[in-house]
């Protein structure tokens, strides 16, 4: 006589189909969060690119020599004019349009430009102060 093997008899078990949905259902948010902060946080920084970017624009528009133009108030209007322009046609925002305030000065020969900002997007994260500043010695 041979001996075989046989395997027990399947138990009837419970369907795993439910768990997954259920499961998805607790990650969802969590991966959700994490998206949105990814795109928040890209975008701030972004515009605290742009933010450099144009006080840097604005601070070589002023410390330019230009014959004729050679005062201060003229290199204050060019550069908050120029850093101003720059603002207005790069920084990004999903809710109310970010504006930026720029504001310069002329200490000895060093021009000052600053630039500043409130960055907000999602309702679920805080509104972020983003700023940036550049000095250039006058030429």
């Amino acid at each position: 006589m041979i001996a075989t093997l046989q395997a027990p008899a399947a138990k009837r078990g419970r369907s795993q189909k439910g768990s997954v949905l259920v499961e998805f259902a607790f990650i969802l948010p969590v991966f959700l969060l994490l998206l949105f902060g990814v795109i928040y946080f890209s975008v701030a920084l972004y515009n605290k690119t742009v933010l450099a970017i144009a006080t840097r624009e604005g601070a070589r528009a002023g410390a330019v020599y230009v014959a004729g133009t050679d005062t201060d108030g003229s290199r204050i209007s060019s550069a908050n004019t120029v850093a101003t322009q720059v603002c207005q046609n790069k920084l990004v925002s999903f809710g109310d349009a970010m504006s930026a305030s720029i504001t310069s000065s002329i200490s000895g020969d060093i021009l000052t430009v600053q630039a500043s900002g409130d960055y907000s997007a999602f309702f679920i994260f805080p509104s972020l102060s983003i700023s940036a500043q550049t000095r250039m010695r006058l030429e």
